[in-house]
């Protein structure tokens, strides 16, 4: 009798196990009172799937950190455009710098005339000057073209020598004067505000 209920019981156990997707290593006794028990290292696994962990976040896009910017009237531009000694050739690493200008022209649709003016220092003669600082600013205009900024936005213009912003007795001034700035002058209106009723 006692052996038939221990089959049972057992019987029953496993039934439960595997009706619950479970399984176990145990040894089954009896116990004083005749109650069937499980004995050993029990070992119950559950076999129903774990949720999927979530996939981390993808990072931030890096922040994007460009040399040229509008402020007020102008593009602003935190370097030089660097040309061969007395050529109009731009240097390669005056590259990064002209390829943001174009982004900035291209993310401000509403700018419609940007004059690029060259400039150099009061060293040699005027005209010459004023014939290489004309050069220069076309180099500029041409290369932003390239880039996709349609012509028909950009004027180029050369000063020589005639708009100082430093002292031509310095180094440091004359420096200052050999230059190329971005200047806006020609921006289409804002858009008209609905009327209020």
């Amino acid at each position: 009798m006692r052996a038939r209920t221990l089959l049972s019981i057992v019987g029953v156990v496993f039934l439960g196990m595997a009706l619950f997707g479970c399984s176990f290593s145990a040894s089954a006794s009896m116990n004083s009172e005749g109650k069937a028990v499980l004995k050993g290292k029990d070992a119950i696994m559950v076999s129903a799937a774990q949720p999927a962990k979530p996939e981390p976040p993808p990072p931030p896009p890096p922040l994007v950190v460009r040399k040229a910017k509008i402020v007020g009237k102008k593009i602003e531009i935190n370097e030089k455009v660097m040309f061969e000694y007395n050529k109009a050739t731009i240097k390669r690493e005056s590259s990064g710098l002209l390829n943001d200008v174009a982004a900035v022209i291209k993310e401000n649709p509403k700018l419609q005339k940007i004059k690029i003016e060259g400039h150099t220092d009061s060293d040699g003669a005027d005209k010459y000057n004023k014939k290489l600082s004309q050069q220069r600013a076309d180099a500029v205009k041409d290369f932003l073209v390239k880039t996709g900024i349609s012509a028909d936005i950009l004027e180029s213009v050369g000063y020589g020598e005639e708009k100082p912003i430093g002292d031509n007795k310095t180094d440091e001034g004359k420096e200052l004067n050999r230059r190329v700035e971005f200047n806006i002058i020609g921006e289409s209106p804002a858009a008209a505000e609905p009327e209020k009723e």
